[in-house]
């Protein structure tokens, strides 16, 4: 991978980390909040999703955009970790986009449950710091002195 690759990653990577930061204030506005709906569980509908996420507040709704956009950087953060040609970046940037659909999913499967299944909250709040904690990783194995192919 060339040097300005690399840079691009390097930027795409901070810029997953600052935004997994607000991400994590939003969600702990919204864990310590008093007002989250008791909903019935639900299936999976869009409209439905976005009718709780409403009912929820606009931090939760923000949450919720905040999550998908992370979701749709850290596909491109995935590409071009595997293109790094880096061992360890590809293994942490495929680590940190699997963390990462997972805490999604599992905050899809939270708001279908009414918000009310509790293991689902757990399930994206660990997936969150497996995800900050790979990225974090990425961008200490992305440091000048450590590109070196197949590392």
């Amino acid at each position: 991978m060339k040097i300005n690759q690399f840079e691009r990653l390097r930027v795409m990577v901070v810029i997953m980390l600052i935004l997994l930061t607000i991400q994590y204030e939003l969600g702990m506005v919204i864990n310590l909040s008093p007002n989250l709906p008791e909903l019935h569980p639900f299936g999976f509908s869009l409209l439905a999703i976005s009718e709780a996420l409403h009912l929820a507040g606009p931090v939760a709704l923000a949450h919720a955009v905040l999550g998908s956009l992370l979701t749709l950087i850290s596909i491109l953060t995935l590409i071009l970790s595997l293109r790094s040609k880096t061992r360890s970046v590809q293994i942490l940037g495929s680590l940190g986009f699997l963390t990462m659909l997972v805490a999604m999913v599992g905050g899809v499967l939270f708001t279908l449950s009414g918000f009310q299944e509790d293991h689902y909250s757990l399930a994206m709040a660990s997936n969150f710091i497996l995800t900050f904690i790979f990225y974090f990783l990425e961008l200490y194995f992305m440091k000048p002195d450590s590109i070196t192919p197949n590392h």
